[in-house]
């Protein structure tokens, strides 16, 4: 018999999280409690999963990868707990455990799927290995943090080696590809894009010499989904030899190949368990690709992930940016025609105190900027006008900025870091009452 979550961690955690919500702030905190209360409690519930644990782990995607594969499996029948707030620590993941679990200690779900920090994924692999592992990216992120990528991919590395049943990977990523030496019995699945859409997803290398292209090479023959190409609001995949074209969710080229990364991961899980299909309550679950590539392609993104607001008749859409990389992907992903730019730096503990990487992005795509805000409004700015980009103002003030960005018909952007994101789509959805959203799950 799987052992059950003590009772009474249950219960603190429970009652902790009761008054977390009523003051609408400390998400993780149940978690930190229950943690040092019971350190087996993580491993107790996660053990009851049968269809087992998936960690989605990378420099950048985490959030949306696991939001695709959760939302995606949830459609199709599946039982899911996942960390949909965006708290990807040990603690943060109990948290969101908590609401599930039973006063007895039972956790009445399928299958677990979590984004985790890079810095804390090895933490959660010593304490419970997961079934599944799915590797995005390994770039240049927080220097001040983790360091440079050779930190990063030891991180990653030992994520790699714990997974129990199945390991996904990014075929398009060298580092991450090579993790397919460190699988321990785990079935091993690629990814991949196709040489025609490579000049939409850079690599640190790229942005050194972006002017003269991005390099490319043949997707990885073993590769289970590639993602062949992206049309505006389009993508089409080759999954497991056909190939399928779906209008999106979510918007930009860097996210459709989350989507090819979440179809492959929900693959492998199928992959693995047999029973899924064939036996008791999972005879029904019909994970075949056509399927899972359709419900990947349904579902929408993630909180301040190219979250789209409604203010005063125009739209407003939120895009996470938080290293060299990741910022290039989505200026040349996202439509910035006739669309208003506001670009909000923060240099807060969970943004990363260095912001030098700014000046490694490519910003070539960008053109006139109406607003720059946030703590590092000064030095964005500055970044920007060495770029040769207009800026028209630079203010320290969010609040105020947003207001002044929020005027005119234009829809508008804003790339933003993430406490930044924060505060403003805190702003926004006070704004945007048709979004119902929860500031809880935000904080």
């Amino acid at each position: 018999m799987k052992k059950k979550c003590s009772p009474l961690s249950v219960a603190a955690g429970k009652g902790v999280q009761k008054a977390c919500r009523l003051l609408k702030r400390g998400h993780s905190l149940p978690g930190m409690i229950v943690e040092k209360m019971d350190k087996g409690f993580l491993a107790s519930a996660l053990g009851q999963l049968p269809l087992g644990t998936m960690i989605v782990c990378g420099t950048n995607g985490k959030t949306t990868t696991a939001r695709l594969i959760s939302q995606a499996l949830k459609d199709l029948g599946l039982k899911v707990v996942t960390n949909d707030s965006g708290a990807n620590f040990t603690r943060g993941i109990i948290s969101s455990l908590l609401p599930h679990i039973t006063p007895s200690g039972k956790l009445p779900c399928d299958i677990g799927i979590f984004e985790l920090d890079e810095a804390w994924a090895p933490v959660f692999c010593r304490q419970f290995p997961p079934s599944y592992a799915l590797i995005l990216n390994c770039s240049r992120d927080q220097l001040d943090r983790y360091g440079e990528r050779d930190s990063v991919e030891s991180m990653l590395a030992k994520v790699a080696s714990s997974a129990t049943r199945g390991l996904i990977l990014n075929g398009g990523d060298e580092r991450v590809r090579r993790f397919s030496s460190l699988a321990r019995g785990a079935k091993v699945s690629f990814y991949d894009f196709d040489p025609a859409v490579a000049s939409l997803f850079p690599r640190d290398e790229d942005l050194i010499c972006m002017r003269q292209g991005v390099s490319s090479k043949a997707p990885d023959a073993e590769a289970a989904v590639v993602l062949k190409g992206a049309f505006g609001d389009r993508a089409s995949f080759e999954v497991a030899g056909k190939e399928f074209s779906f209008e999106m969710g979510v918007e930009g080229s860097f996210n459709f190949l989350n989507a090819a990364a979440a179809i492959a991961g929900i693959l492998n899980i199928e992959k693995c368990c047999p029973e899924i299909g064939k036996e008791g309550r999972f005879k029904s679950i019909d994970l075949s690709p056509k399927s899972v590539a359709e419900a990947v392609s349904k579902v929408k993104p993630a909180f301040g992930r190219g979250e789209e607001f409604r203010i005063r008749g125009s739209k407003v859409k939120m895009v996470l940016v938080k290293n060299p990389v990741g910022f290039s992907s989505a200026l040349r992903a996202i439509p910035l025609q006739d669309r208003d730019v506001m670009v909000a730096l923060n240099d807060e503990s969970a943004d990363g105190r260095d912001v030098s990487w700014i000046y490694d992005v490519d910003y070539s795509n960008l053109s006139k900027i109406k607003d720059v805000t946030g703590e590092r409004a000064f030095d964005m700015a500055l970044c920007l006008e060495y770029n040769g980009k207009d800026v028209r103002k630079a203010d320290l003030d969010m609040s105020k900025s947003l207001s002044d960005f929020l005027e005119g018909p234009h829809d508008k952007v804003i790339f933003s870091s993430y406490t930044s994101m924060l505060s403003l789509r805190k702003i926004l959805l006070e704004m945007d009452k048709s979004k119902g959203g929860d500031l809880y799950a935000a904080d």
